[in-house]
């Protein structure tokens, strides 16, 4: 009897754990979907970022994006969720004029609503790949309405801020999406915009300025460094971004526990 209570306090524990949001039941997904291809990480280029090196930040963005999707395959054949999981070969930038052309949506915040993808690019990519499903990831530049606290929690700036966001979705062979990592729940990739509270406090006025981070500090974020054995350590954003999508779309105890009923 404890160790049936202890199964499902467990469950109900890791049942909510899951980031992103299914458009069909959980279950319906997971026979569905046996075969998943991961498409390279896209980058919006056409999306609205205000800042001085907008090129050369996607340029910087895109090239460290370059690849990452082995990692993300490798994470998801660990989680054992699908009969395979198959990394997909193709050009990040054809692609993204391809698949996502079409831009996406957003709410009164400025959060994106996620892409609304070209079925027939999907299908074609399912078609030659032997897939049920796609995985496709975006980074895209978002202006995000939000109130914001220095690091002392006593002052707050309520303005507009610049992002790079990511998003997610799971799209079947017919473009059908399945499930989603978009909206509020969208994985903040690099914070381009910070409100300098401590030069508005040093100059004692109530004026605080919006200023952009630096290259040198994207670049720093989306560094790859070698940990003491001299293995290339994945960067945290990527890590970080990569959990949350493995999260989402990989089997719960819930799930293993009614399959074997």
């Amino acid at each position: 009897m404890k160790r049936l209570l202890f199964c499902a306090l467990l469950v109900l524990v890791l049942a909510g754990c899951g980031s992103g949001k299914y458009h069909i039941p959980k279950q319906e997904y997971q026979s569905k979907v046996q075969v998943l291809g991961v498409l390279p990480l896209l980058v919006d280029h056409n999306s609205t970022l205000v800042y001085p090196e907008k090129e050369i930040l996607f340029e910087v963005l895109s090239q460290s994006a370059s690849g990452k999707h082995e990692q993300l395959v490798a994470l998801l054949k660990e989680e054992k969720g699908y009969f395979d999981v198959r990394m997909l070969n193709a050009s990040p930038k054809l692609t993204a004029l391809s698949l996502i052309g079409a831009g996406s949506s957003h709410d009164k915040n400025g959060w994106p609503n996620g892409y609304a993808v070209d079925a027939a690019t999907v299908a074609e990519i399912a078609r030659q790949n032997v897939l049920d499903a796609v995985l496709i990831v975006i980074f895209s530049a978002e202006r995000i309405n939000e109130n914001r606290r220095s690091r002392t929690k006593l002052e707050s700036l309520n303005t507009v801020y610049s992002e790079i966001l990511a998003t997610a979705t799971v799209v079947d062979r017919s473009g059908k999406e399945l499930w989603q990592l978009a909206g509020t729940d969208s994985y903040r990739a690099l914070v381009v915009q910070y409100a300098d509270f401590d030069e508005a406090y040093y100059n004692k006025t109530n004026t605080v300025q919006v200023k952009n981070i630096s290259m040198a500090g994207v670049e720093r974020a989306l560094d790859e460094s070698a940990d003491k054995d001299g293995k290339l350590k994945l960067p945290e954003m990527y890590a970080d971004l990569f959990a949350e999508i493995s999260s989402g779309i990989s089997p719960s105890l819930l799930d293993s526990l009614r399959l074997t009923e």
